[in-house]
């Protein structure tokens, strides 16, 4: 649950998660109509899903207020993803919705939880591959 830039970053990432037996999987509350393009945007080639009706992310606490959007910090997180070539393009889904990462385990169990606070506030795609170096083999 990843903005583009975030995705993209996930997405040059991925033989790290692959070497670890990992699936990625990334939520998304667009219509999947557009999942070729958001690939073709990202690269990324993994698991792919929506949930329009925003059901895993009330589940796991992600917040879907205004509040999350308004912070200078939000701005120049914003303006460093422009710098760096990474534009807003069409609006998919709940423009409000905040993500987060969670790595749960074959067993279940929630190795990792990552809860965005303000829009451009990410998990370190380290800790992530931290974290699920810590989890039993899921194949």
């Amino acid at each position: 649950m990843f903005c583009r830039q975030q995705v993209a970053e996930l997405a040059q990432h991925a033989n790290q998660f692959d070497d670890k037996n990992a699936r990625l999987a990334v939520i998304g509350t667009g219509d999947p109509r557009h999942f070729k393009a958001f690939r073709e945007i990202t690269g990324y080639q993994g698991f792919l899903f929506s949930d329009p009706s925003l059901n895993v992310f009330s589940l796991l606490g992600f917040s879907n207020r205004i509040s999350g959007f308004i912070s200078i910090n939000s701005m120049f997180k914003a303006a460093a993803a422009i710098k760096n070539g990474h534009r807003q393009g069409s609006l998919q889904g709940s423009a409000l919705q905040l993500g987060g990462a969670v790595v749960v385990d074959a067993g279940g169990i929630i190795r990792y939880f990552f809860k965005s606070k303000k829009a451009g506030d990410h998990p370190d795609i380290r800790e992530l591959i931290e974290a699920v170096g810590d989890t039993p083999s899921l194949s």
